[in-house]
């Protein structure tokens, strides 16, 4: 199933499709949109977003960096349905 997933207020949005995309950050890095990233696994925490709408799950369990409420790691979880993330 596809979903929509919302940059930084931009309107257009990005389709992420789970049988292509591996994860959020594979997809915004293709799309075009510049993230910071180190590990990639969910251990560092350098890509945290702010989650500002809809849900994300983390296929691989959660993840081990420390995030705040409402924070999101895109190197290691998919969205479960349309969302929306600040990266500032």
């Amino acid at each position: 199933m596809a979903h929509q997933i919302y940059v930084d207020e931009i309107i257009r949005p990005c389709n992420f499709e789970v049988a292509d995309d591996l994860n959020i950050l594979a997809l915004l890095e293709k799309e075009g949109v510049e993230m910071h990233s180190h590990c990639r696994a969910g251990f560092c925490g350098t890509c945290r977003v702010n989650l500002t709408r809809g849900e994300v799950h983390y296929p691989g369990g959660a993840p081990l960096a420390c995030m705040r409420e409402g924070e999101i790691l895109p190197c290691c979880c998919e969205p479960t349905s349309d969302i929306e993330i600040r990266t500032y």
